[in-house]
């Protein structure tokens, strides 16, 4: 049997060698070939950034047999425990399932739980491994709880033993990926060779899931605003962006808003300052592999929950931001990733190469805003208006 597989995940699924060509060798012997059509995992990415992948590449997504996806150790560092951002998570998660069916009714989803080193599933119920499981079996698809069965087939003391693990979030190479991928792979095998009877979708879990999101790529936006595409391309990734360098760039956005920044960060990549009413935030952007020059960029995206404090969870209000490079002196409410490192200088002439945006709600406005300069003359409603005439 060959199926066509589309994947969305974190850097254990970048990782090579890790347990992804373990799992297809396995998986190939066992007579399930796994045709990788699309390997779209980014490092340090969340659920946001899957949903944001497979609205960008529909197509793909309705010609696949299998999605793969593998975000629950970098959910569970970003979204952790509370009330709010875990409710914030699940509409992701959720909105990636109802979109994939929505778009291929006949898709296999298969979602991987990793846990990191001395995490929470150790001593207590995960919350993000426990949405994952309740929103998997509300849809009938496949979850894989490597956390679960690494400790019922191993115990505490081997999966909690630093040498399981090569730092924080990764399996040690070759044993504890082998050995995650043999597990993966007796879960996959039954319930992949299992007859798929497509079905109508369930009422949804939470009605203000996100799979009704937008996403606008850069190419979208670069025509949008009238500015040239800037490329960024390696062995994994071309990516198309707009550079903001010193402008800012308007969005409003009525009855939603805005989840995430899809960005490319680069030597030059500047703090991104979010002005939404009278708050000032800050952003850390850079990433540590590019200060220290191990890469020469990174595929990034920021997500915005910090923004919203109580009304993280509120769809119902009209937001506007405006994003421009981090000016040394402003006044700001500083917020720095897990991923990001703080910025020890501003760069002279910045890099904000915006490769994407996510949001929910009517986009009112998309516009820039020449550095020391006012607003645009444009009519806000023009955003929405192009938005719906091309379909997006």
């Amino acid at each position: 049997m060959k199926l066509k597989t589309l994947i969305i995940g974190g850097s254990n699924t970048v990782m090579q060698p890790g347990y992804l060509p373990s799992l297809l060798s396995t998986m190939a012997r066992r007579g399930i070939e796994l045709d990788i059509v699309a390997d779209l995992a980014v490092g340090g990415t969340t659920s946001a950034f899957g949903l944001y992948q497979l609205k960008i590449r529909e197509q793909e997504l309705a010609e696949c047999d299998l999605l793969v996806i593998e975000y629950a150790l970098n959910d569970a560092f970003v979204y952790g425990d509370e009330r709010r951002p875990f409710r914030h998570w699940a509409r992701f998660y959720e909105g990636i399932i109802r979109f994939a069916r929505e778009h291929n009714p006949n898709l296999k989803i298969a979602t991987l739980v990793f846990g990191a080193r001395n995490g929470s599933f150790l001593t207590a119920v995960p919350s993000i491994d426990a949405g994952i499981n309740y929103i998997s079996q509300w849809y009938g698809t496949i979850c894989v709880d490597v956390s679960r069965l690494l400790m019922q087939r191993f115990g505490r003391d081997v999966v909690g033993h630093a040498s399981f693990y090569s730092d924080q979030g990764h399996y040690a190479r070759p044993v504890a990926t082998t050995i995650v991928a043999n597990l993966i792979a007796d879960e996959l095998e039954p319930a992949l060779a299992a007859a798929h009877r497509p079905a109508a979708l369930p009422p949804a879990v939470d009605p203000e899931h996100f799979a009704g999101a937008r996403a606008l790529d850069g190419v979208w936006l670069a025509k949008r605003l009238g500015r040239p595409v800037v490329e960024y391309s390696n062995r994994r990734f071309s990516v198309a962006a707009v550079d903001l360098g010193r402008d800012k760039l308007r969005f409003e956005v009525e009855k939603g808003m805005l989840l995430a920044l899809n960005y490319v960060c680069e030597p030059r990549t500047p703090a991104l300052d979010i002005r939404m009413g009278d708050d000032m935030h800050r952003a850390a952007l850079l990433k540590g592999g590019v200060r220290d020059g191990v890469y020469k960029f990174l595929v990034s995206m920021l997500s915005f929950e910090f923004l919203y404090g109580t009304t993280l969870l509120d769809m119902q209000q009209t937001r506007s931001l405006v994003l421009s490079a981090g000016a040394e002196a402003a006044e700001h409410k500083l917020h720095v990733p897990r991923d990001s490192i703080r910025h020890d200088a501003f760069p002279a002439e910045p890099a904000l190469p915006v490769a994407g945006v996510l949001f929910t709600g009517n986009l009112k406005a998309c516009a820039i805003e020449k550095a020391d300069a006012g607003p645009p003359a444009e009519q806000p409603v023009a955003a929405e208006q192009e938005l719906a005439a091309q379909g997006a």
